[in-house]
């Protein structure tokens, strides 16, 4: 028998029994999914704090807080901080969330003065222009993430608790979580309601010269700022978005596990359709062998059988993740940090190699089995 006549024995004894075939490829499915989901997940957090300006970039923060909506620094502390030798420039950030605790599809506004923010943060504006923000007090540059997510354009009113501006661009970022943003006129923030604080700042974004002298410009700081209103405490980017993503990466080492069980339960399901299969056939796999089948083609039929199931319900649970990422474009927040879901080529073939793994692993020893049955004994089961 040729590779199609092959194929099409395949295909007829996986369609005797369509129930059970729909069910375990619905269960694959959903097992792979999940999979994707968290996976994504992951390599969105991973790409979400190695941003290209981590390693000379410096967060100033207020001791002992853990949410932007509970530190407050005073904004003419950026000149003092401006003369300390290594520093390039200070950006007073005034921050603003929709929830400070984990969650998905988080709003995060960023307050800062228009004037230095072209200097500070590289952002490129795809929509809109840039004098608009600058003469507009009212006005929001929104990242491309978050203005496709919430279907917003240049021109476009946005709302959130008092909060109220107009978009005046949309812009891309080479550092993925600003593309979740709201950009808006510092003092705009400062005088919400929400966020009522004229004069009082969230961090300081500092950008230094060196990177290798971080630690010490981070304790001059500190040092600086110590007899201050608020005492602070610096560190570089990288270490502040560790630091600050830590629960969310408590939720993805649960969701790992959670995902290998489902793995798990693949190979226990797939592992038992084709046991159930090879059960009902015992006896027309030992005329097949008597005709003159070889053990090692038919055992190839059976974990092709399997693989096949693994494969579609892999394809269709990566599939329904896609789905999922590109309709919702969810976030996941926490203490200002967002996260996206980054589905990438090379998640969607691991993928398949977990489906295809699985498919080969449960399909192992059924497939042994009927191959090493006595002939005699199996026509007679038949």
């Amino acid at each position: 028998m040729n590779l199609r006549g092959s194929f099409r024995l395949m295909r007829r004894n996986l369609a005797r029994r369509p129930a059970r075939t729909v069910l375990t490829v619905a269960g694959v499915a959903a097992a792979i999914a999940l999979f994707v989901l968290v996976e994504s997940l992951a390599a969105g957090l991973d790409r979400a704090v190695s941003g290209s300006e981590s390693a000379r970039t410096l967060v100033v923060y207020q001791k002992n807080r853990y949410c932007p909506q509970t530190s407050f620094l005073s904004q003419s502390e950026a000149v003092r901080i401006a003369k300390i030798d290594g520093v390039e420039s200070v950006l007073p950030v005034k921050v603003f969330l929709s929830n400070c605790r984990t969650s998905l599809d988080t709003v995060a506004f960023h307050g800062v003065p228009a004037d230095l923010l072209f200097d500070a943060r590289r952002i490129d504006l795809i929509a809109g222009d840039r004098a608009t923000f600058l003469q507009r007090g009212d006005a929001a540059l929104v990242g491309e993430a978050f203005a496709q997510r919430r279907g917003l354009d240049v021109g476009d009113a946005f709302r959130f608790n008092r909060i109220e501006v107009q978009v005046a661009g949309i812009f891309r970022s080479p550092e993925p979580i600003e593309e979740n943003l709201i950009v808006t006129h510092l003092e705009l923030l400062q005088r919400s309601g929400a966020v009522n604080k004229l004069g009082t700042v969230t961090e300081f974004e500092v950008k230094i010269s060196d990177p290798a002298r971080g630690r010490a410009i981070a304790a001059e700081i500190d040092a600086l700022l110590a007899t201050s209103a608020a005492a602070t405490d610096t560190r570089a980017k990288a270490a502040f978005l560790e630091s600050a993503t830590a629960d969310l990466r408590e939720i993805l080492r649960f969701g790992r596990l959670f995902g290998i069980c489902c793995v798990a339960a693949v190979l226990a399901l797939v592992a038992n359709t084709v046991a159930m299969a090879v059960r009902e056939r015992i006896g027309e796999l030992a005329v097949m062998r008597t005709l003159g089948w070889r053990d090692g083609r038919l055992m190839r039929l059976l974990l092709a059988e399997s693989c096949a199931l693994a494969l579609l319900g892999g394809a269709l649970g990566t599939a329904a993740a896609w789905i999922t990422i590109t309709t919702t474009r969810l976030t996941l927040g926490v203490e200002g940090v967002l996260v996206g879901f980054a589905l990438s080529p090379r998640l969607v073939a691991t993928a398949g190699a977990v489906a295809l793994l699985a498919g080969l692993l449960a399909a192992a020893l059924p497939a042994w089995k009927a191959t090493r049955a006595p002939i005699p004994a199996a026509l007679r089961g038949a």
